[in-house]
């Protein structure tokens, strides 16, 4: 009777778990690229449109709005609402083009006090800005508390340095990331701590494995509005992975890598 039941479940475990990845692998999208929203921007766009499309680049594709608020609130990066009158005096012998463009080129050159190093450069990936991009964000930048004065033939120290990279059709297959790469791809340790047990703006991940098992660890990246810890910001997660576009980049194989990884970060 005993080997009965045992020949009766064991076909009904595999399909369950079975079933259990199917289901969260239609979750994922199967790397179906779709190209980015593109905004039209013109050699000669005047500087009060530059502010505009600068706006919406900073709330989008920029993911800006993540981390920095502007006037008032929490945030893991400094509050923006009035840099466009403190740029200037920021950094010494930078004016206040100079040293916004290199916060945005080299972010953690210049580490403001009271903050951690960890902002991406967003003219590399996986933002990764284009140089007529950056100018409307600092367009925008300078009209928070400023007046906006870069145009589009503002000459910036860094500019030229974007250009991504041409795949062939030769090109060998890349190499599966391991999980601590995806961390990185995916600027995960912008907003999370990934070697100590710390809040930033989001939990910890360096013991995350303690406080999640690997569906809820499943539905934090799928859906993370879903349940939001006490003392964190709705929507903030969910934003950031959709404006870098982790939905339409990441593939079934690396959220299993992820979610296992994560879910065996235990700490010490």
């Amino acid at each position: 009777m005993n080997t009965k039941i045992h020949l009766f479940f064991i076909p009904f475990i595999t399909v369950l778990v079975t079933g259990y990845y199917t289901y969260f692998g239609q979750m994922v999208p199967q790397k179906e690229v779709h190209p980015p929203q593109k905004i039209a921007i013109g050699k000669d766009m005047p500087t009060d449109q530059m502010v505009e499309v600068g706006q919406k680049i900073y709330e989008g594709k920029g993911t800006c709005a993540s981390c920095h608020k502007l006037q008032g609130g929490s945030g893991r990066f400094p509050d923006l609402g009035n840099i466009g009158s403190v740029a200037a005096s920021r950094e010494a012998g930078l004016s206040d083009i100079e040293y916004l463009s290199k916060s945005l080129y080299r972010p953690n050159d210049f580490i403001l006090e009271g903050f951690s190093p960890g902002m991406p450069q967003i003219n590399k990936a996986p933002i990764q800005l284009t140089d007529s991009e950056i100018k409307t964000v600092i367009a925008y930048l300078q009209s928070l508390g400023g007046t906006a004065s870069i145009t589009m033939g503002t000459k910036l120290k860094y500019e030229g340095e974007s250009k991504p990279v041409e795949k062939t059709a030769s090109s060998a297959p890349a190499k599966p990331k391991e999980p601590k790469e995806l961390l990185q791809t995916y600027m995960c340790g912008s907003c999370h701590s990934l070697d100590q047990p710390i809040k930033l703006v989001g939990p910890s991940l360096y013991d995350i494995g303690k406080h999640l098992n690997k569906a809820q660890l499943y539905e934090a990246l799928l859906d993370p509005d879903a349940t939001v810890g006490e003392g964190y910001a709705k929507g903030m997660m969910g934003g950031t992975l959709k404006g870098i576009g982790f939905y339409k980049k990441v593939s079934t194989e690396e959220m299993q890598a992820l979610v296992n990884y994560l879910a065996e970060s235990k700490g010490k």
